[in-house]
């Protein structure tokens, strides 16, 4: 056996498989589009959180359709501002905290990530709250609820590589779909839903002090400060170059879709408690209280456990966003990738 470091370290790189010359110019293009994407989708829909189900439920459960067309105006927001900090990251290499250190000095940075810390904590206690209405709801005690579901939180934050992280949490945005599915089994009226997505409307009673509130937070759920700390962070962590910046471009296009489309669901949802001249309190409640007038409890249970999945989906982004910095280990854990990417640039 070689006991030599340098010798070992020669022998690895040249045990290491090569992987495959991606030849076809369409594959080469879907390949680095899924090496690329991830965290347009993850900052986009984490931030259909627990306040933004009760939010988003609540506008449907209190004005019906009417303020669908707000979803659709809050989608090139949601995408220029994203894609702004793609750039950023990008040319950059530097997450946004450091870049605000760099270019206004200490006493600003500080106050920047106070202030997130800050807003970022007050977000977490409403996350874990609605973890407990929903789990009570289940009949299950938040005395056992919220202690395995912050274990469970931590060890997902902490644990493993950065892109193992990002898969998983793909995969609980994807789940957010199941939001379309029970919006589907609602039946809304499809010309009523055309004409409130595409035509602004005021919702009968005209502009009340409590319209003007419900529409700021919409706004104030579908963009957070956090996002623009999260995604620049990841786009440095993974070290994405120029070359990069159009499929990073269409993740984060595809990401403001996608959850402009699960925040329209989540209103034709709620819409049901209107459509029956029910009174809205929170989606748990809701939940119970429209099961009445289904054969099953699909959309009862959907919302109660939708309603935790948008609980771990915030925290676990709010809770990665303090910890996804330009480190050693995760440069390490970008390598793969940057290997492969070389590769593909390679074989074009």
């Amino acid at each position: 056996m070689n006991s030599n470091p340098d010798n070992m370290i020669a022998d690895q790189l040249r045990a290491t498989p090569r992987g495959y010359k991606v030849r076809s110019a369409w594959m080469r293009s879907i390949v680095t589009f899924l090496m690329v994407s991830g965290p347009g989708l993850i900052v986009m829909e984490a931030d259909n959180d627990a306040g933004a189900v009760s939010t988003y439920t609540q506008a449907g459960g209190q004005y019906g359709l009417s303020l669908l067309w707000v979803m659709l105006l809050l989608l090139p927001v949601c995408y220029f501002i994203q894609e702004m900090v793609v750039r950023l990251g990008i040319a950059t290499g530097r997450g946004h905290a450091a870049m605000i250190y760099e270019r206004f000095g200490k006493w600003w940075g500080r106050f920047s990530l106070f202030d997130l810390l800050l807003v970022n904590f007050l977000t977490l206690v409403t996350e874990f709250a609605a973890i407990s209405l929903a789990t009570q709801q289940m009949g299950i005690s938040p005395n056992l609820s919220i202690p395995i579901a912050a274990v469970a939180l931590v060890i997902h934050v902490t644990s493993g590589s950065y892109r193992r992280w990002e898969r998983i949490t793909c995969i609980l945005c994807l789940l957010d779909l199941t939001w379309v599915a029970m919006a589907i089994f609602c039946h809304p009226h499809v010309g009523a839903m055309i004409r409130n997505t595409l035509m602004p409307t005021v919702p009968g009673g005209g502009f009340t002090v409590s319209l003007v509130f419900l529409v700021i937070a919409i706004v104030g759920t579908t963009i957070a400060p956090w996002q623009l700390f999260f995604q620049q962070s990841c786009v440095a962590d993974k070290r994405l170059r120029f070359a990069d910046l159009k499929w990073a471009r269409l993740d984060t296009f595809i990401g403001a879709c996608f959850t402009v489309i699960v925040g329209g669901a989540m209103m034709i949802v709620g819409s049901v408690s209107y459509r029956h001249g029910l009174s809205y309190e929170d989606p748990a409640k809701m939940a119970d209280a429209i099961r009445p007038f289904f054969h099953d409890d699909f959309v009862r249970n959907g919302i109660l456990i939708m309603f935790c999945n948008a609980a771990v989906l915030g925290t676990t982004a709010i809770g990665s966003t303090a910890l996804i910095r330009n480190s050693k280990k995760h440069q390490v854990s970008t390598q793969p990738m940057l290997s492969a990417r070389s590769r593909l640039h390679r074989s074009s």
